[in-house]
């Protein structure tokens, strides 16, 4: 019989956001992935592990929790972690020890009360659910590492073409689809507050970077155990990203302002030098630019 040939790439969440957007990059250069959805069920994560033991290189982008959803039901982080851990469980069971690349979260890991920029020697440690969340996933995979190659990315706040907006998560697409409707943009918490806000392109890149540094022995082994940071690397206030989208959509918008929510940080950007040192990559895309290509393909005649 045959031995069953091993699919070099799976992207887990493939249909979700950040994961689509990869699977699609790849495809374009002609090395399709294998896509498995976000598993929601034992069968899916029966079905994952399969696919997962007989593969090379994982990227994982999985999550379905949000800020919001994981402050206001706390019962989903449990499912979104043994997911992961039935993946790392079945890296165990295949003859290949896989780069395994985990999504963080830029925006949520680190201190709150230490200044920015952020880079990855600062502390971890998160006030809030979610970003507990995601660190207890990045300690999941560490531990993992005599079985597979952990690497994390840590995403500040991705936005562009298809992010739904959900749960806390995603302001350029919130504010994007209320003006489409017509409807009050909402701000929360004091409009100064600085973010960081990276175009999906650019997540793709970084992501397609570790691709290919995965596919070079020597620079696999550089990237083993690594934690990058990424994103703009530059502050936006709320109060700048709404000039932005305002001009964008070429008419005055209604804005509502309401108090800070549990789950938002104040001022959050990253220093992704490290990132650049290590993967040649850098952000390209200017705010105006990323914003004004999501509001097209929001309302454009393909819409």
């Amino acid at each position: 019989m045959s031995a069953v040939s091993a699919p070099a790439t799976v992207v887990v969440g493939a249909d979700g956001f950040i994961g689509g957007s990869l699977c699609r990059a790849l495809e374009r250069r002609g090395r399709p992935p294998c896509r498995v959805p976000r598993p929601r069920s034992t069968a899916d994560e029966h079905r994952c592990a399969d696919t997962i033991r007989r593969s090379d290189v994982v990227f994982y982008a999985a999550g379905t929790i949000t800020p919001g959803r994981a402050a206001a039901r706390p019962e989903l982080i449990d499912l979104d972690q043994r997911a992961l851990d039935a993946a790392l469980e079945a890296c165990k069971l295949g003859d290949r020890r896989p780069t395994f690349v985990l999504l963080g979260s830029g925006g949520t890991a680190y201190r709150p009360d230490l200044p920015a920029p952020l880079d990855e020697t600062c502390p971890t440690g998160s006030d809030s659910v979610y970003g507990r969340a995601k660190l207890a996933q990045e300690r999941a995979l560490s531990d993992a590492a005599d079985h597979l190659r952990p690497v994390v990315l840590r995403p500040s706040n991705v936005y562009g073409p298809g992010q739904p907006a959900r749960g806390g998560l995603g302001v350029v697409s919130h504010w994007l689809r209320a003006a489409a409707a017509r409807q009050p943009l909402q701000v929360y918490g004091d409009p100064a507050t600085r973010r960081d806000y990276v175009y999906i392109d650019d997540v793709v890149a970084a992501l397609l970077a570790v691709w290919e540094r995965h596919r070079d022995p020597h620079a696999r082994a550089a990237l083993d155990g690594t934690v990058l940071n990424i994103g703009a690397g530059r502050p936006t206030s709320l109060v700048e990203l709404l000039e932005v989208v305002t001009a964008t959509v070429g008419r005055p918008l209604t804005v509502r302002y309401a108090d800070r929510r549990s789950f938002d940080r104040r001022d959050v950007w990253l220093d992704v030098r490290r990132a650049a040192a290590l993967l040649g990559w850098r952000p390209v895309t200017d705010l105006r630019a990323g914003v004004a290509r999501t509001w097209a393909a929001l309302t454009g005649p393909d819409a």
